[in-house]
This record gives structure tokens, sequence and C-alpha cells, in this order.
């Protein structure tokens, strides 16, 4: 009888526990600070660098303690902190906060994440979230976004047009002229070849330019050109400079070469004086390629022209040395062929 007693206490303190467990509340859930909505005040209602953004945030007292002030709360950007945009007012009433977006080129995080922000642009504008926390390492949990303002329209078919008027008045020069043809006799009627260095220089010339217009139209940054970059642009001028004291013309009482007529703008680039194509040639021009678009690359994802290495920036010297050292066996050949000490030669024809 004692045993049935105790199963029948045993079951009723179970039931009641567990009916107790059941009705009682759930503790409340802690309420923190949360953006209920973000307001700019740049072109359209959007805001970018140099914009004031207004931030109302519920909760706002205990962001305040949490921060230790108005000027220790950490605006986030796609839950990237901020570094060093403090806000400019508060409303303690409202919770009303107010945001100047500035960029600070001396502290190395906020430049980092505007960049990352900016960066692969594929519109002018862009939906972008907004969050606070009490320091850079604690964001808030936010749902609200904002219209990021990336580059402005009518600059930007500005630039596109005068580079595209611009690029065309070069690539028309570039057929009718010898800005960038070597310097050596052509036919009546005739045109001389292209010359693979100076069409490098005009490269890097062309995309140095693009990439830093591009970059400063968005970040308003203006000393973006990096050493590696001055280096390259650097070995370009060098080669195309070695390569017309080469091909400069004969000095009196020495026999002139033969003329040299164009053959089209690719034949010109990878043939060498004796009629060949040369891999040394293909191997100058194969770089040139691959670092433009490296440089196009780094731009417009990064919004930064690209670091290159010691190591790239050697190899680059090397095939343009290497173009140099080939040529003065060419123009020795052109040399002994015009004054009859070496039969013309000609390039083996395919079979």
């Amino acid at each position: 009888m004692n045993k049935r007693a105790f199963a029948v206490a045993g079951l009723c303190l179970f039931i009641v526990v567990t009916l107790a467990a059941q009705t009682a509340p759930a503790p409340p859930m802690p309420v923190f600070p949360r953006v209920v909505k973000a307001t700019g005040y740049g072109p359209g209602g959007t805001a970018g660098l140099g914009h004031r953004l207004v931030v109302d945030i519920e909760n706002f007292p205990s962001l305040l303690e949490k921060s230790g002030g108005c000027d220790g709360i950490v605006l986030f950007i796609n839950d990237l902190p901020m570094a060093g945009v403090k806000p400019v007012s508060c409303d303690e009433t409202s919770g009303r906060v107010h945001f100047i977006l500035d960029r600070d080129p001396s502290n190395q995080k906020n430049d980092m994440v505007w960049h990352t922000l900016l960066g692969s642009p594929t519109s002018y504008v862009r939906e972008a979230k907004v969050s606070v926390g009490p320091n850079e390492s604690t964001v808030y949990p936010s749902s609200k976004t904002f219209r990021l303002f990336i580059i402005p329209r009518v600059m930007l078919f500005i630039f596109f047009i005068l580079f595209i008027v611009t690029l065309a008045i070069f690539v028309h020069l570039c057929r009718k002229t010898s800005i960038i043809r070597s310097p050596v006799v052509a036919p009546p009627g005739s045109l001389p070849p292209y010359s693979l260095s100076r069409f490098q220089m005009a490269f890097w010339f062309f995309l140095v330019i693009a990439g830093y217009v591009f970059m400063w139209m968005i970040t308003d940054e203006l000393d973006t050109i990096t050493e590696s970059i001055l280096a390259l642009i650097g070995i370009g001028a060098g080669t195309a400079l070695g390569a017309a004291m080469i091909d400069a013309p004969p000095g009196a009482g020495q026999p002139a070469p033969p003329p040299s007529p164009s053959k089209g703008f690719l034949h010109d680039m990878l043939t060498d004086d004796n009629g060949g194509v040369s891999f040394h040639r293909f191997q100058m021009f194969a770089w040139t390629m691959i670092l433009g678009i490296i440089f196009l690359t780094s731009v417009y994802k990064q919004l930064a022209m690209p670091e290159f290495s010691a190591t790239l920036l050697g190899l680059m010297g090397v095939s343009s040395g290497t173009y140099l050292g080939f040529k003065f066996p060419e123009k020795k050949n052109e040399q002994l062929v015009a004054s009859g000490q070496l039969p013309p030669q000609t390039p083996p024809e395919a079979k």
C-alpha cells in the first residue's frame, strides 16, 4: 500500500512540475538598439561620399549607455564598420543620429571599407544595409537599407564620351600618320610599320588616364598612381626611346636601308625587321596585354591601381630588354643588305 501511495505521489509531482514549466512565462528577450529608418540627403534621396545620412534608432538610451555617449556610436554599412565616421549630432528624445559620410585617407580601415563598398560598380546607386553598434567589433541586427550613391551619372556620360572621342581620334591618327610607327623610310604612298614599343607606351598612357579619372569620379582620390605603375610607364618609355635610337636614320655616307611598308597592325607587332615572326616580340606583346587586363580588373573591382611585385616588373623589363637586344642585329643586317654585303633576306614560306 505504501509503495502505491509513493508511486501516485511521484506521478502527481511530475505532472505538476510539467504543467508549471509549460505555463511559466518565457524570460523576456533582450531588446537591442536597432535602426528603424535611414534617410539619405544626397541626390535623389541617396547618400554617398560627402553626403548626410540620418538614422533613427529604437531603444536609443541603451545604445548611448553601451557606447559611452554619442561620440562612441559606430555606423555600420553592409556590416562593415565605418571607422572615423563619427556622429555629427544625436537627439536623445527621438533617437535620431546624423552622420556625414566622409572618407579619411589617413585611416587605412576607413579607406579599405569605402573601396569595398564602392568597388565593382554595376549601377549609379546600390542598396546598402545600415546598422549601428557600441564599438567597431559589435553590430546590432538590422534589416533597414538606404540607397548608396556610387558614381555621378552626368560625369560618367561625359567621361565615356570624351574618352571614346579621344580614342577614336587617336586610332585615326595611328592609321593615317606615323604617331606610333617606326621612324623608318616607307615606299611612296604607304606608311612605315607600327612600332611595338610606341604602341606599348600609348597603351599604358590611355589605360592609366582612364583608370585615374574613373577612380577619381567615384572616390574623389587624387593620389592613386602607384610606384609600380610609374615604373611600368617608365619601362615603356625607356623601351620606346631605345628603339627610336636604334631605328634612327643612318648618318651621312652610310647606306640607307630599303623602304619598309606596313603590312597591318598585328603583323607589324609580331614581325621583326627581317620579315619573320619573332618570339621576343610576341612575348613583349603578350605581357603587355596580360598586365593591362590585370590593371583594368583591379581598377574596376578594388578602385585601386595594382601594386605589381618587383619580380613581375623585372620580368617586364627583361622582355623589353630582350626586344631591344634583338633589334641591334636586325638593324645590322639591314645595313649589310643596304650596302650589298648581304643578300636580301626573306622569311621561309609556310608549308
